[in-house]
C-alpha cells in the first residue's frame, strides 16, 4: 500500500488542460503555470492524507511535505521519508525507508512550466467553477486509460497556486495488514499545500557534496549522513 501512496503523489505534480473547453480554464492554468515556472524562489509545505474510501473521514496514512525551488528553477522535495533534488547537473532520489541514493541525469523544467501534455488525453474537464476565493476543476478519466483515478479534483486560489487536490482512485487497494484477509477499497488522497513564499532558498539543498562526492568517474562515495546507503547511478543503466 506504501508503494500505491508513493505513486500516487508523483501524480499530483500534473495538472490538465482541453482547448475544447471554457477559455477561462486554459487562462487560470496558464496563470498557474507562470507562478511555478518564473525564475523566482518558491517554498510551500505540502500533507498527504490517504482515505479508505471515496466519503471516508478516517486517514490511513499521512505524510508531510517540503517543496522548495530557488531562482535558478533548481528543485528540493522531501516526502515523508523521501527526499528528491533536481539541479542543473543531476537528479538524486534518497529514500530513507530504503537506505538508497539513486542518481540520475536532471529532468529539463522539473516542477517548472507545468507540462501538461502527458495526460491531456487521458481526462476530460467535468466543471469549472469559481469559489471567490478559489477556482475548482474537476477531471474525470476518459475510458481505456491506465490513469489509476476515476476523478480529480483540484483548487487553484486566486494567486495562482495549487492549493489542494484530491485524487479518487479507480483500481481497489487491498488494506489488510496481514494480506490474508483482502480488505479492499477504492481510497480517496488529499493534498493540500500551504504558506506559500518567495524566500530565498538555502544554496545547500543542491549541493551534491552534501549527498555524495565523487573520487573518479562513476565512482560515488556516500556523505557522512549516508555513509550506510546504496549508491544506485541509474544513468549507467540508462545509456547501456
Amino acid at each position: 500500500m506504501k508503494a500505491m501512496f508513493g505513486k500516487a503523489i508523483l501524480y499530483g505534480s500534473f495538472l490538465i488542460g482541453s482547448a475544447g473547453y471554457s477559455q477561462n480554464v486554459n487562462e487560470v492554468l496558464q496563470q498557474m503555470a507562470k507562478q511555478y515556472s518564473i525564475s523566482q524562489p518558491l517554498q510551500y509545505n505540502s500533507n498527504y492524507v490517504l482515505y479508505k474510501s471515496a466519503a471516508s473521514k478516517t486517514a490511513e496514512q499521512s505524510y508531510k511535505g517540503v517543496f522548495m525551488k530557488n531562482a535558478g528553477n533548481e528543485v528540493y522535495m522531501k516526502i515523508d521519508q523521501t527526499e528528491i533534488v533536481n539541479s542543473k547537473t543531476i537528479n538524486l532520489k534518497i529514500s530513507h525507508r530504503e537506505k538508497a541514493i539513486q542518481i540520475a541525469d536532471p529532468i529539463k523544467n522539473y516542477f517548472g512550466s507545468l507540462d501538461i501534455k502527458p495526460l491531456l488525453d487521458l481526462c476530460r474537464i467535468e466543471s469549472f467553477k469559481d469559489f471567490k476565493t478559489y477556482w475548482e476543476i474537476i477531471l474525470t478519466a476518459k475510458n481505456y486509460t491506465n490513469l489509476p483515478y476515476s476523478k480529480i479534483v483540484i483548487q487553484i486560489s486566486k494567486k495562482y497556486y495549487l492549493q489542494k487536490s484530491v485524487f479518487y482512485y479507480s483500481t481497489a487497494v487491498n488494506f489488510s495488514k496481514d494480506y490474508q484477509t483482502p480488505k479492499s477499497y477504492y481510497p480517496r488522497l488529499e493534498v493540500a499545500n500551504t504558506n506559500f513564499n518567495r524566500k530565498a532558498v538555502n544554496a545547500a539543498f543542491f549541493k551534491t557534496a552534501d549527498y555524495f562526492t565523487s573520487p573518479g568517474r562513476n565512482k560515488f562515495i556516500p556523505a557522512e549522513r549516508f555513509k550506510q546507503y546504496q549508491v544506485i547511478d541509474l544513468r549507467n543503466i540508462s545509456k547501456q
